[in-house]
């Protein structure tokens, strides 16, 4: 990195490379880190407490969508939603389609089939792929049930 920066800005190139150098850990490890593992929302029920910032991943790259980041960490695409934004990806795609860069690795999708009642390898190897995706569709489910419950009780009988 010192070199890019020295062979594309001279000698200034080693004060940008010096301000990389404190900004980019800062940046990682203090506000993604510390953000990401105290407030915002979760996509996937990983195993840890990691939580997506923003919708939006356009400050710093696509890492606010961190609770994805740990869901699929290989994965090239942060983004899961229609709605979440990923500039990191964005940027990739640019580069491919330029043939600077080469996208080798993305989160899988889940498809659902109607009508298969046997489970074989391809049922077995999709629910390993899709695991975080189904914890939290089962999640949703579940949970559903005993809230729509409670909001059919009348509220003169909701505390007995």
């Amino acid at each position: 990195m010192a070199l890019i920066d020295v062979a594309l800005f001279g000698l200034p190139g080693l004060a940008i490379f010096a301000l990389q150098m404190l900004w980019i850990p800062f940046w990682a490890a203090g506000i993604i880190n510390g953000l990401g593992h105290f407030w915002g929302y979760r996509g996937y029920e990983t195993s840890d407490a990691s939580t997506n910032i923003l919708p939006w991943g356009i400050l710093i790259g696509g890492e606010e969508l961190h609770n994805n980041h740990h869901a699929y960490a290989a994965s090239a695409r942060l983004s899961s939603k229609w709605w979440e934004i990923d500039l990191g990806w964005i940027y990739i795609r640019f580069l491919a389609l330029c043939r600077l860069a080469r996208v080798r690795r993305l989160a899988p999708r889940a498809v659902s089939k109607k009508g298969s009642q046997r489970i074989d390898s391809d049922t077995v190897r999709a629910v390993v792929s899709h695991r975080f995706y189904i914890l939290k569709r089962y999640s949703q489910i579940v949970s559903a049930r005993p809230c729509a419950r409670r909001a059919a009780i009348p509220t003169k009988w909701a505390g007995s």
